[in-house]
């Protein structure tokens, strides 16, 4: 009889109070709801401030040009016919043809809410506001912008609602593994990894695919929290490498220095999270486009989750300062990490971030907001803002580094040019 009665008591909880609940939120009966964003955190911007404030820079923009758009896409999926948009910026100076084209997504998932946050900030840089704006004057001379500051637009309105640990779109899909079926994982509904029924299913991911096809961006920046590092591809595997590794290397190593104190790790981003991740949208831009400059970069995490990062850190500058560990080869420094991963503090590091991937594979409404709040984003407004603002001159920094390789490179083919031209003159 107790058996009986434990079935239906399970049942009216999936079916009764728990369905009527994921139908407004996405998240079953269980999630763990707290009060809303701007209750909990009110300096942060919510979804539709920040919309407004990219509208009153396009009237605002001083030295640059700001248009605002909006992509939209209808779903096809459980959320059928729900027609979902995504803010599409562009900035650049007025009348100029930059040398090179950047692209910025922030916020692929709901939870880091500092994402979408740094995007607004970069923008109001871009646009002459903060003490950053000379800097970023000079960088417009070179680069033109494009930023999507917001794209999950319906999970970070159920994240804004108190669902704090909501890490998906409205499908209950990872958009981050959704990008394409060719390094794409099973789908597993309800873990908030899950790569969804097939690549690019879900109506957020296909506008930034289209985004990127037509842009066809030199540099290719996603923006996310939760841990420490700057990642280049790729996420599906950590024994390849692209074909501009090494340029990428070396514009990351200044910025891991200056901007996170040397803390937080750079590289391969399978190998910095000692798992792999298949189909993420670094993978999709790198293989498929060949852009040469692609990263990840995760800007932040809670002091209680951020020592596997800084471990990693320590171990990968100790072995580059020791035996330019970093400046070995691919195949040398594969070699060299499996040996370092022998040692028992790199095994510490493997086992706390597998910790996190099997957190990862739980299902989403089963999480605890605490933690999620700990770990993704900032908790006072001090801290938010110190954030905020020094991830703005890592961007500005990435896009120097570039140019200057750029500029650097040039010079040497027109001096190779220029000999070339003289020897045969003089034979």
């Amino acid at each position: 009889m107790n058996e009986v009665w434990a079935h239906v008591l399970i049942a009216l909880v999936c079916f009764g109070v728990g369905h009527s609940l994921s139908d407004k939120t996405g998240l079953s009966n269980a999630a763990d709801k707290r009060l809303p964003l701007k209750e909990t955190w009110p300096w942060y911007h919510s979804a539709d401030e920040i919309h407004s404030s990219m509208q009153d820079l396009v009237t605002n923009c001083q030295g640059a040009q700001l248009s605002l758009s909006q992509t939209t896409e209808m779903n096809a999926g459980e959320h059928a016919g729900q027609a979902v948009s995504l803010d599409v910026v562009r900035i650049q100076r007025e009348g100029n043809q930059p040398k090179k084209k950047a692209m910025l997504v922030y916020g692929e998932h709901a939870r880091e809410l500092i994402s979408p946050e740094s995007a607004l900030h970069f923008a109001q840089t871009l646009c002459g506001h903060g003490p950053e704006a000379q800097r970023a004057s000079k960088v417009l001379d070179n680069v033109s912008f494009l930023l999507v500051p917001n794209a999950n637009p319906l999970g970070r309105k159920m994240v804004e609602d108190g669902y704090y640990c909501k890490r998906t779109n409205e499908d209950g899909v990872d958009l981050n593994r959704n990008f394409g079926d060719t390094h794409k994982a099973d789908e597993n509904k309800g873990d908030e990894t899950n790569a969804g029924p097939s690549g690019f299913s879900e109506p957020e991911s296909k506008m930034l695919k289209s985004l990127i096809d037509e842009e066809r961006p030199d540099i290719y920046l996603s923006i996310h929290s939760g841990a420490y590092l700057l990642g280049t591809p790729f996420g599906y595997s950590a024994d390849r490498e692209p074909e501009n590794e090494a340029n990428m290397m070396q514009v990351l190593q200044p910025i891991s220095e200056k901007y996170c104190k040397g803390e937080c790790p750079y590289g391969n981003l399978a190998e910095l999270i000692h798992y792999d991740s298949p189909g993420c949208d670094i993978d999709y831009v790198s293989e498929q486009l060949n852009t040469p400059y692609v990263y990840t970069w995760e800007i932040y995490v809670g002091e209680r989750f951020r020592g596997p990062y800084l471990e990693e850190a320590r171990l990968r500058q100790k072995h580059a300062n020791d035996k330019g560990f970093l400046q070995m080869s691919f195949a040398q420094r594969q070699r060299r990490t499996r040996r370092i991963r022998k040692t028992s503090a790199w095994k510490k590091i493997g086992v706390s971030l597998r910790a996190a991937e099997r957190r990862m594979e739980m299902p989403e409404d089963q999480l605890l907001a605490d933690n999620c709040i700990d770990q993704f984003n900032p908790q006072t407004q001090q801290e938010t803002e110190s954030v905020t603002s020094t991830w703005t001159s890592a961007y500005l920094e990435l896009c120097e580094g570039v140019v200057k390789q750029a500029a650097a490179a040039a010079s040497s083919h027109k001096e190779l040019g220029l000999e070339a031209l003289g020897t045969y003159e003089f034979n």
